[in-house]
């Protein structure tokens, strides 16, 4: 499973050690480009903004989060995974 489809499917997002849900996240997984913006969101009250480009830059990690430098740990969730 690639790192866009597990956004598409998420309802909340895991950034290091907040829980949110996006303003906005998603793109299509034919058709985005590496410079499309799929993510955005409010974190410790600034904004975060990643492109396809930045998450496929993410390393992934053993307990299914990802590591992206300049952000840190981002998990995704959905509301079944949260009960």
């Amino acid at each position: 499973m690639n790192i866009l489809r597990l956004l598409n499917e998420s309802d909340y997002i895991q950034v290091n050690n907040q829980f949110i849900k996006p303003d906005q996240h998603g793109a299509s997984e034919e058709f985005a480009d590496e410079d499309d913006v799929v993510l955005e969101a409010h974190v410790d009250g600034q904004d975060l903004v990643l492109t396809l480009g930045d998450l496929e830059d993410a390393t992934p990690l053993a307990d299914g989060g990802f590591w992206l430098e300049g952000v840190g740990y981002l998990r995704f969730l959905s509301r079944q995974s949260l009960h």
